[in-house]
């Protein structure tokens, strides 16, 4: 049986796979330090582990209102108020199965064939395929040097097939924080040129040294056109309830990206809205104390990797990712990935699946111990002058390269 064309150019998720081989070895008892995560070790907040386990003692657990329940609407509403100034009604909010999927429904609500779709590289890795899965024509802005395209570089891509601008920021893989000169250009931009303007604001707390992620309806004269995605994953530490949401003030495009929802997934899991309601509105302090961690974690990788000769190293604004250049190394960072996991058990992500060659991303939401001891194995394996062989665990690894 022959399958769909569409299905021949999609990939698959080249985090997805890493983390399946990763947990592998260590399901072989393995020491393998995963340097190439997403998702914060710290536990899930009590208040919303409370509220699941109170739903699920209800024993009422059926279906949700497609595109979320009044309740975790009015939640994503007051979050909005306070972290980007806009009062929004319920109708304004769609509740989804993860950021993801709320990117999936603006993209399948706003993209016809044919349409062009910018974003900046290095980008997650899911974006250009989400766009070609819609019909829409990928279209990322490499910056010129380093990891930061500049507003000249972004607004240079635009053309007359031009339908919406993506931005993350602070972005997965590089931790790049777009400043209030450059969200303020892109606004202007995409207000003058008709243009839908995505933010996916999912690490849009993680950031450091006092610094704040620009709201773009600060700028807007006329927000209608803005889409900002956000949700519970990065913040809470809850990627396992995938519950995320979109909001504008467009009601339009919101009721645009419900019937989509409502057509694939139906609706989300009542036990994961109850969860992720009991985080949005209970005690904060988890979000800070996240913060604080991944800054201090940050600052002991940064250290690690200046011990390393020959990297380029941008210290990352916010995330949990740092974006390093390796190229002195290896300039195929899949070898070079591959590589360090076979050699030295540590997992890192090629930085050719967020469209830069040469880079490697390294997650610093692990153990501080272990971002340490992921650095040492990789300092011995890249060091041709290191001494020829290294304690991994309880055994003796010899160099055989």
């Amino acid at each position: 049986m022959k399958l769909s064309d569409l299905s021949s150019v999609i990939g698959d998720s080249p985090t997805l796979k890493l983390n399946a081989k990763t947990a592998a070895l260590k399901k072989e008892g393995l020491p393998v330090i995963h340097l190439g995560g997403g998702e914060p070790e710290i536990p899930a907040p009590l208040s919303a582990v409370d509220a699941i386990v109170k739903k699920a003692q209800s024993r009422k657990i059926k279906y949700s209102p497609s595109t979320g329940s009044p309740e975790l609407k009015a939640a994503v509403a007051d979050y909005t108020k306070k972290h980007y100034g806009v009062s929004l009604e319920n109708k304004n909010v769609i509740v989804s199965s993860g950021a993801k999927q709320a990117i999936y429904n603006f993209l399948l609500s706003v993209v016809n064939k044919g349409d062009e779709v910018i974003f900046p590289v290095p980008y997650w890795v899911s974006y250009p395929d989400m766009i070609r899965l819609v019909g829409g024509v990928p279209v990322p802005v490499k910056p010129k040097e380093g990891i930061q395209i500049t507003f000249e570089q972004l607004a240079s891509a635009v053309t007359s097939k031009t339908k919406a601008i993506m931005l993350n920021s602070p972005s997965n893989p590089a931790g790049v924080l777009f400043d209030e000169d450059f969200i303020k250009k892109t606004v202007e931009l995409c207000e003058s040129k008709n243009i839908w303007l995505m933010t996916d604001d999912i690490y849009h707390q993680l950031v450091f040294e006092g610094a704040k992620a620009p709201s773009p309806f600060k700028y807007a004269k006329n927000p209608g056109n803005i889409v900002a995605v956000n949700g519970v994953s990065k913040l809470y530490g809850l990627t396992g309830l995938r519950i995320g949401w979109a909001v504008s003030t467009n009601k339009e495009v919101i009721a645009a990206m419900g019937r989509m929802q409502a057509q694939t997934t139906s609706c989300n899991s009542a036990l994961s809205e109850a969860g992720a309601l009991a985080a949005l509105t209970g005690p904060q302090e988890v979000v800070d104390e996240l913060r604080k961690i991944l800054e201090n974690n940050r600052n002991a990788l940064l250290s690690e990797l200046s011990k390393i000769e020959g990297l380029k190293v941008t210290a990352p604004k916010g995330t949990f990712y740092c974006f390093v250049d390796f190229s002195r190394y290896n300039k195929d960072s899949l070898a070079l990935s591959v590589f360090l996991l076979d050699k030295v058990m540590v997992a890192t992500v090629p930085g050719v699946s967020f469209g830069l060659e040469g880079y490697l991303r390294i997650s610093y939401c692990a153990a501080r111990e272990n971002i340490i001891e992921g650095l040492r194995r990789i300092r011995w394996a890249l060091d041709k002058a290191a001494p020829a062989e290294i304690k991994i665990g309880d055994k003796i690894v010899k160099k055989d390269w």
